[in-house]
């Protein structure tokens, strides 16, 4: 087998970025902003909205798509990862991560009553418990960040903080801490893929029991109170929230892990050689992917064909995951009476539920 040296990445895009900060500190217009510092054209940047979540919507210059339910979510992903030659988009920020456990959570519990035929009060009471619920969700989710990951699109997830009691084992006193707004295991989907763990802060300076200032940072660096991390050593603790700002801190970050001084010109060139090898292995996937997909309909060619694999592959599942595919074609509006249809386009969706 062939080992290869690793090579330190230099494009912002190319590492994973968690923001968290309180509602309306500024992370939308902070993610469109540095699409444009980085980039230098919105056309580069893609905000993804889920479930109830539409913040983006006070701001121009920003490519932003909704998808209210754990099924539009995956339509989108299938978009931008089967059809990439069709949009710019080199960066896609997740806002919020909590709205999207929200709709990841909801299609859990609805799986779970299409195969169980009863409904879960909650997680917990889903595929008979013992975290099964939760680790479903953390499938579901883990699974759509990999496929767009490798097609070669830059992740931002943008969450929410809140101040949590810490009590450490050994220590007699609690502390304070502000931190994510998730519970811990559904945080650490984020939080373990991340290269650069970013928390948006508010201070403010009081003289005489009146306020006189407020200026936003983003910490790059926990202080005790404030959670936040980076794999890289160098970076400051915080700045003054800005695009520019957050950029110079990565750049830093970079430049400060290579084990000679380099350059802001030998870091571009190193980046543009960089943005041109992804491309290459995002080719790589989604013509694999392709050919995984076409494989999966090889020798289907007319509707009688696809009716009789859709026909077999009910015969392969149980009963319960036979009520739970006939219940995704209802969600998906596809027809149950699938031997009426002679539509191959429609045919060829059904079958495809079955690979899901």
């Amino acid at each position: 087998m062939k080992y290869n040296l690793n090579v330190l990445k230099t494009d912002i895009g190319s590492f994973r970025h968690y923001w968290r900060g309180i509602p309306k500190i500024g992370k939308t217009s902070l993610y469109r902003d540095l699409v444009l510092e980085v980039y230098g054209d919105a056309k580069f940047g893609l905000l993804i909205s889920p479930g109830n979540e539409t913040g983006y919507k006070s701001l121009s210059n920003l490519y932003a798509v909704e998808t209210p339910t754990w099924e539009s979510f995956v339509e989108i992903v299938d978009d931008l990862v089967e059809h990439k030659e069709d949009n710019s988009f080199k960066i896609i920020a997740i806002d919020t991560c909590d709205e999207l456990v929200s709709i990841a959570s909801d299609k859990t519990l609805k799986v779970h009553f299409q195969r169980k035929n009863e409904k879960a009060i909650s997680l917990n009471g889903c595929f008979g418990g013992f975290g099964a619920g939760h680790k479903y969700v953390q499938d579901l989710i883990n699974d759509q960040i990999r496929r767009l990951e490798s097609a070669n699109y830059g992740l931002v997830f943008i969450s929410h903080t809140k101040l949590r009691d810490i009590k450490e084992k050994g220590i007699e006193e609690g502390y304070q801490q502000l931190t994510t707004n998730l519970e811990s295991r559904f945080d650490r989907i984020f939080l373990d893929k991340s290269d650069i763990v970013a928390t948006f802060y508010t201070q403010k300076t009081v003289k005489d029991k009146e306020l006189v200032s407020a200026e936003r940072y983003i910490y790059f660096r926990s202080d005790g109170f404030i959670d936040a991390g980076s794999r890289f050593a160098n970076m400051p603790e915080k700045v003054v929230m800005s695009a520019k700002n957050y950029l110079d801190a990565f750049n830093q970050g970079v430049k400060s892990s290579f084990p000679i001084k380099v350059t802001d010109k030998q870091l571009e060139e190193m980046r543009k050689v960089e943005l041109e090898e992804n491309e290459l292995k995002a080719q790589k996937y989604i013509e694999q992917t392709k050919a995984e997909n076409e494989e999966k309909f090889a020798g289907l060619e007319t509707a009688d064909d696809y009716k009789n694999a859709i026909e077999k592959k009910l015969l392969e599942l149980d009963d319960d995951t036979k009520k739970q595919k006939r219940a995704e074609f209802k969600d998906q509006k596809l027809p149950m009476k699938f031997k009426e249809i002679d539509d191959i386009e429609v045919l060829k969706k059904i079958l495809k539920v079955f690979f899901e």
